[in-house]
């Protein structure tokens, strides 16, 4: 684990970066409502949602790889998860700790919405590439599950907890934020991360 002081030089120029990368990458792909819509009608000009939550997902790769990559000990893996799996567009990280002897594979979600109807679906699919992890890194454990990077921690969740559970009953990893955090150690408290994804919003806005 680093030390205070350490983290918070690595947060603050990570979050520096972030933005740089919103302004460079994300903002010209951003949509915004048209007349003729019930929204614009209600609401006027305003940046579809719809837009923000596909194109953030790549934010939110961007910003995991940058914090793994500061962790000498960490190493990420690069898969084609799409040709691996079936064409998926979902976005996957695989990163292996080479001291722990530990790969980590999670699936990035922004929205926790866990459809227990998939879920035997979803273990076939961990299975699966676990299975192909395992073949190359023989000596490594693999540590499969789901990243919800858009909450710091479960505490503040009310809906999807049922869900959650099922899911780790089957032995499906739930990690949030925090948990990342965690396993790669560094500090970057609660409140801070709140505050810079806020920040984010209001440059999306302007």
């Amino acid at each position: 684990m680093q030390t205070g002081d350490e983290s918070k030089n690595i947060i603050i120029n990570i979050k520096q970066n972030g933005i740089k990368w919103i302004n460079k990458i994300l903002k010209d792909k951003i949509i915004y409502n048209e007349p003729g819509s019930i929204s614009y009608l209600l609401y006027g000009k305003k940046i579809s949602e719809h837009s923000i939550n596909i194109n953030f997902r790549k934010f939110s790769e961007y910003l995991i790889r940058e914090l793994i990559k500061t962790k000498s000990n960490y190493e990420l893996l690069n898969y084609d998860m799409k040709e691996i799996y079936n064409g998926k567009r979902d976005i996957y990280l695989i990163f292996k700790n080479n001291n722990t002897k530990i790969i980590y594979y999670r699936e990035l979600r922004g929205n926790i919405n866990l459809d227990t109807k998939h879920l035997q679906n979803t273990i076939t699919k961990y299975n699966h590439i676990s299975n192909l992890i395992k073949s190359t890194y023989s000596n490594y454990i693999i540590n499969c599950g789901i990243l919800n990077w858009s909450v710091y921690n479960r505490t503040i969740l009310k809906d999807g907890l049922i869900n959650i559970e099922a899911f780790e009953n089957w032995g499906i990893k739930i990690d949030h934020f925090e948990d990342l955090l965690n396993i790669i150690g560094v500090l970057w408290n609660e409140h801070d991360y709140y505050l810079y994804f806020t920040e984010i919003g209001s440059i999306l806005k302007r």
